[in-house]
């Protein structure tokens, strides 16, 4: 590898943070998404972009995903307020926010990246045969654990209501009705994915996206229709100099956030979000400040980190979006271009983490000024055109379909996690070796 070449990667690894910089404005948008988009362009004018190297487009997708996984929250941080007639549940980052504390959220998560780039830029190169031989092991028995996972996931679903109605069956009505919901919606997600994972739904040149608008329909666009349709009024906020955290709360975020990204990060069909909520059951993690450090430790390990295992020598893992579309332009052959990886992913990350502060102190300037309803509109405007250019007609009706899907858990209190099961249930089926059977027995085929 030349200078010329080494150079040129760290040029486009830089542009990948300022793109994500800016995507990240956009509360919802995916930096999947932008790939995906930006895998478009590359595909449709391929005579433009023979010449470029394509190590050199990877370190332009790598910097997006490390300046995303640790920007991307701060615009849901300021522009996506809770709104208690919506649901009941407020998240520790969302009491920040109505506490007038959302920069401080935002360096608590802050601290949580840096673990994670810690441990994807020094401690995969450290433990890479470990991590083969990890995966090696776990990998006939993947299927199980994810039946594990749904398990945890059922079970840990509880009732809302405290059932005082003076009738018997009034108080079994209250105990049960949002525990029928949350598994109600949990099956109809897994009947969605059984769907998608065994029918081409997409224009065949759209096909390597297609869970891409079901994604954005379940978590990105009902989010934004909920904050369009929500009344809450935000307070100022203040962007203190400093904040306040103990050792323990980071020791103990920590251990949370890094279980639960290498779980979600080796796992097939896992995000940090079960994961996380399993890890803080294992490390008995307690309070805010905990939550928001291990939630900013698990997205970094989760997006860079699974990325990174795809250059690791002797395994070549696509785990997620990112290394999917990595994929259809490099293929890593050399020990030196994992640790070019590396370095890459060790300069993007300071970039981002230095300018994280600064970052949030322009989304609190921003919310103080232009109503979060404008911004949610115009991201939702951006969502719908992106699903449209890449999957066309037939990915905005999917769109459609995700979207009343994502917003019933609002309806009914109940956890937005269940939606994950459009993810756990067909890969688990398919790794059991029962997905056809399954889906056969339900007509889908």
């Amino acid at each position: 590898m030349d200078a010329s070449q080494l150079f040129a990667s760290a040029g486009a690894a830089l542009l990948g943070v300022l793109t994500a910089a800016l995507v990240s404005l956009i509360p919802g948008l995916h930096i999947y998404n932008v790939i995906a988009f930006t895998m478009l362009l590359v595909l449709g004018a391929a005579d433009t972009f023979k010449t470029v190297d394509p190590l050199v487009l990877t370190c332009f997708m790598l910097g997006n995903v490390v300046a995303f996984s640790v920007l991307f929250s701060v615009s849901s941080q300021y522009f996506q307020p809770c709104d208690d007639t919506l649901r009941s549940l407020m998240m520790p980052h969302e009491r920040f926010l109505m506490e007038g504390r959302a920069h401080e959220a935002v360096l608590l998560g802050g601290i949580g990246s840096l673990i994670g780039l810690y441990a994807c830029a020094l401690g995969l190169p450290a433990l890479r045969e470990s991590v083969l031989t990890f995966r090696t092991l776990v990998m006939p028995h993947f299927h199980w654990i994810l039946g594990a996972v749904i398990a945890f996931l059922l079970m840990t679903e509880w009732p809302k209501d405290l059932g005082l109605g003076r009738a018997p069956w009034r108080r079994f009505f209250d105990g049960w009705a949002q525990l029928l919901a949350g598994y109600f919606t949990f099956a109809l997600a897994a009947l969605l994915g059984l769907v998608l994972f065994s029918k081409t739904l997409l224009p065949l040149e759209a096909a390597f996206q297609s869970l891409m608008p079901v994604f954005v329909g379940l978590f990105a666009v009902s989010s934004q229709v909920l904050t369009l349709v929500s009344r809450v009024r935000v307070p100022p906020q203040f962007a203190a100099a400093s904040i306040e955290v103990a050792p323990h709360d980071i020791f103990k975020g920590a251990a949370s956030g890094l279980l639960a990204g290498a779980f979600s990060g080796l796992t097939p069909g896992m995000t940090p979000g079960p994961a996380l909520l399993m890890s803080g059951h294992m490390t008995a993690t307690t309070g805010d400040r905990q939550f928001i450090i291990g939630g900013g430790v698990a997205r970094v390990i989760y997006y860079v980190g699974a990325l990174f295992l795809f250059f690791l020598p002797g395994l070549h893992m696509r785990r997620g979006g990112a290394a999917i579309n990595v994929s259809l332009l490099f293929v890593p052959e050399t020990d030196q271009q994992f640790y070019l990886v590396g370095g890459i992913i060790a300069m993007t990350g300071a970039v981002a983490l230095l300018g994280l502060p600064v970052f949030s102190r322009f989304c609190g300037w921003l919310a103080s000024r232009v109503s979060f309803k404008a911004i949610s509109g115009v991201g939702l405007a951006i969502l719908v055109a992106i699903v449209a250019g890449v999957t066309g007609w037939a990915g905005l009706f999917l769109l459609a379909v995700s979207t009343v899907l994502g917003i019933l858990p609002n309806l009914w209190d109940t956890r937005r996690v269940n939606l994950l099961a459009v993810l756990l249930v067909p890969i688990c089926l398919n790794m059991a070796g029962v997905g056809n059977k399954v889906v056969r027995w339900l007509g889908i085929l």
